[in-house]
């Protein structure tokens, strides 16, 4: 497979992930965002409904190589990574797109959203651990919308949990409406 193909493939996939957002966002905030354009830095460019555009940049956290991944689960029954790897990964992921936001090609810096999807950790585990405290970088960080996006049920359930940092007015957490049995 060649990189195009592979590029192709990341992007449906974060597409997929986007669009989960995406209506979770307009329940939860009562704002349309409509994808415009795929882009890198940020990934997606989308319009609200005043005409404004915002950059949308989706990061995974995730445990690291398969290996890993299949000695955690299989061999020490760890389904998912433990809540301190996941907020270390989280601080380590806004920290690296703080400063790739700060770089001169970065398309709407003044207008971004960090969307932080947790792949590998479902969002109930470590919800009452997201604080200044524990990831203070996420907290100071230019980003005008921060949110977490829990994707591990998706299959299951067709929806996903969302936790918002930043800006205060939807900060917090936002559970999975159950909708398949």
């Amino acid at each position: 497979m060649n990189y195009y193909n592979k590029e192709q493939i990341k992007k449906t996939v974060e597409k997929g992930i986007l669009d989960y957002f995406l209506e979770a966002y307009e329940e939860i905030t009562g704002q349309l965002l409509e994808v415009h354009s795929v882009s890198e830095r940020p990934d997606f460019i989308c319009i609200r409904k005043d005409g404004s555009e915002v950059g949308i940049e989706l990061v995974q956290v995730r445990r690291g190589h398969p290996n890993d991944i299949f000695f955690n689960k299989y061999i020490e029954k760890q389904d998912y990574m433990n809540n301190e790897y996941a907020l270390e990964l989280i601080q380590l992921k806004v920290i690296e797109k703080e400063k790739k936001r700060n770089e001169l090609d970065w398309k709407l810096p003044l207008a971004a959203i960090l969307l932080i999807e947790l792949a590998d950790i479902p969002l109930s585990y470590i919800k009452s651990y997201i604080t200044p405290n524990t990831i203070p970088d996420m907290y100071l960080s230019g980003f005008g919308e921060i949110w977490l996006i829990d994707s591990t049920g998706t299959e299951a359930y067709d929806n996903v949990e969302l936790f918002c940092v930043q800006p205060a007015e939807w900060s917090g957490y936002y559970p999975r409406e159950i909708k398949k049995p």
